[in-house]
């Protein structure tokens, strides 16, 4: 991160805009989100700095919430000819984030991975570690910042669910009784399994607000557009500057509708985003 750091500081003519997101106070992270305000938007030199700062912002802040991670959404464009010596610094970089997270993954037991870890790193967020830094890997016409704010919906097998619940039996969450527990899983079984057979079962998890960015390539590709996540400013290596639609407050002034969801009525497993769906 110092030599990327480095580099990119090496380049005078660079270009770049960040957007500040308000800090979600501690106690805070739960609560619904109706509106995000944009605080700044940064240009230039403060853009670069805000975003070398965000690459490396892997720890708590004060007052900060620990479990909503932090976001700076934005882009830093670097010359073209900056590839060469920017890419390979990029995929060092990812590939030792993998590499951490897979140190981390290693132990399955979570008391024994957060104390591993916050003993090592006090304060660390390992989602922040985590994040991929986005290097474009083609020259963009067009940025277009917006929000996502949608659902994770997937069809969910009745027997792998049981398998999965049965097996869940004789693990209780920390601070949970273990009969209370079996009891409670013996229940959602007995739900799963005395569903009339027409009726199929649909995960249904709601996505927390999050930014993301609508890349337009240059050159004719397919797909011609492709979306990525605006948790961390975008890297690009081009000459010539994309057309920007700068990000906006929270909910949008203009939104596109949206068909009206199927998938509806009380969860049958509510702690897993179950629900009965009838084709």
């Amino acid at each position: 991160m110092a030599e990327l750091t480095r580099a990119l500081r090496a380049h005078p003519a660079i270009r770049a805009t960040c957007y500040r997101l308000p800090e979600v106070i501690q106690g805070k992270e739960h609560d619904p989100v109706e509106q995000i305000t944009i605080q700044e938007q940064l240009t230039g030199k403060d853009a670069l700095e805000a975003s070398l700062a965000a690459f490396t912002r892997w720890h708590i802040q004060p007052d900060c919430s620990a479990k909503a991670s932090f976001r700076l959404p934005g882009f830093v464009v670097l010359p073209a000819a900056s590839r060469p010596q920017t890419a390979p610094l990029v995929e060092d970089i990812n590939r030792l984030k993998l590499e951490f997270r897979a140190l981390v993954q290693r132990l399955d037991d979570k008391d024994k991975k957060f104390h591993l870890v916050h003993d090592t790193f006090p304060g660390l967020i390992t989602l922040q570690v985590y994040r991929q830094l986005t290097l474009l890997p083609h020259a963009a016409s067009r940025l277009g910042f917006t929000w996502a704010n949608k659902q994770i919906i997937q069809k969910v097998d009745k027997t792998r669910l049981v398998a999965q619940l049965m097996q869940s039996r004789q693990n209780p969450p920390p601070l949970v009784d273990a009969d209370t527990w079996q009891t409670c899983v013996d229940r959602e079984i007995y739900d799963v399994k005395r569903l009339p057979a027409h009726i199929e079962l649909r995960l249904r998890r709601p996505v927390k607000t999050h930014p993301m960015v609508n890349v337009r390539w240059s050159d004719a590709l397919s797909p011609r557009q492709q979306q990525f996540k605006g948790h961390l400013p975008l890297l690009l290596c081009q000459d010539e500057l994309p057309a920007i639609s700068h990000l906006t407050d929270y909910p949008p002034a203009k939104t596109r509708k949206r068909r009206a969801a199927r998938i509806g009525g009380e969860p049958l497993i509510p702690r897993l985003h179950i629900y009965p769906y009838e084709p």
